[in-house]
């Protein structure tokens, strides 16, 4: 089976394209520049171009669809909105006419609208899950909104199989030890504030293979993240002194990650396996 990887030169696009090559898969990178370290057939493609996807994606039976910005400050607001929204567009459009039946998205934690917020926004409750209410303010998160909803459009146009991956903080194996990354570990304020939660980059590569090798119809969105939260203070802990308001679904005994991942576990059997070394 052929998988096309939009982004595949990115921080996660490396991992996914190795995951996919580890298990027997036959890999396209399509990307915006020429990757000179790509181990696969690379295309160039804009995915703001439908054109240019329809030539990208040609020989593909599946997609992972990872390019885009990454931040609201990635560009100027309206251009990163644009960029992602018509990114999606066009790649979920292009797979269903050609008859892709598999395509997973990368959305985003960002989503619920804590992350980036202008405003500040906090939980309705804890741990989150996919049903938990969106509203982001900036224009990443918007983007992925709308994102998700033009997956659910096309899934039910062309009777396509997509997943859309709220991933959160990716962080890659050699990153842990960093000065920045520990601070994140010891300062509960530190940034990114998004419920303290992360997924290593080989579980987030693990993830998206999983969704398109997944037996399920139409759309569905799913949390992606670690199993434990990255601070040394305790989830418990976490939740009374920034969130003391907010309703406990489910009591934290130590470390669980405030992103409810159990949706993934039980239609993808995805189970994270890395988890942030307390001991660096």
């Amino acid at each position: 089976m052929k998988i096309g990887v939009t982004g595949a030169n990115g921080k996660v696009g490396s991992y996914v394209v190795n995951e996919l090559l580890e298990h027997g898969y036959e890999v396209k990178a399509i990307t915006w520049k020429h990757w000179d370290d790509s181990p696969v057939e690379q295309v160039q493609a804009d995915m703001t171009s439908l054109e240019q996807v329809q030539r990208a994606v040609e020989g593909c039976e599946g997609i992972i669809h990872l390019a885009a910005f990454a931040s609201p400050s990635g560009a100027v607001e309206p251009f990163v909105f644009q960029n992602n929204v018509m990114s999606v567009y066009n790649v979920l459009l292009t797979s269903g006419l050609a008859g892709i039946q598999r395509v997973s998205v990368a959305s985003s934690d960002c989503a619920f609208g804590i992350t980036f917020s202008h405003k500040e926004t906090k939980p309705i409750y804890l741990p989150m899950d996919e049903l938990h209410p969106t509203v982001p303010d900036n224009c990443y998160g918007l983007s992925k909104v709308v994102g998700e909803q033009v997956a659910e459009g096309m899934a039910k146009r062309f009777d396509m199989s997509i997943a859309s991956m709220r991933i959160t903080h990716v962080i890659g194996e050699e990153e842990y030890g960093r000065k920045d990354y520990l601070n994140m570990r010891d300062n509960p304020e530190a940034d990114p504030w998004n419920v303290w939660s992360y997924i290593d980059a080989r579980d987030c590569a693990r993830a998206f293979r999983m969704s398109l090798e997944a037996s399920f119809e139409g759309h569905e969105v799913f949390c992606i993240a670690a199993v434990e939260q990255r601070c040394l203070l305790s989830s418990k802990e976490l939740a009374k002194r920034y969130f003391p308001e907010v309703e406990l679904r489910k009591p934290f005994a130590g470390h669980e990650s405030l992103l409810d991942c159990t949706k993934a576990r039980d239609i993808l059997g995805f189970v994270p396996t890395y988890v942030w070394p307390k001991e660096l």
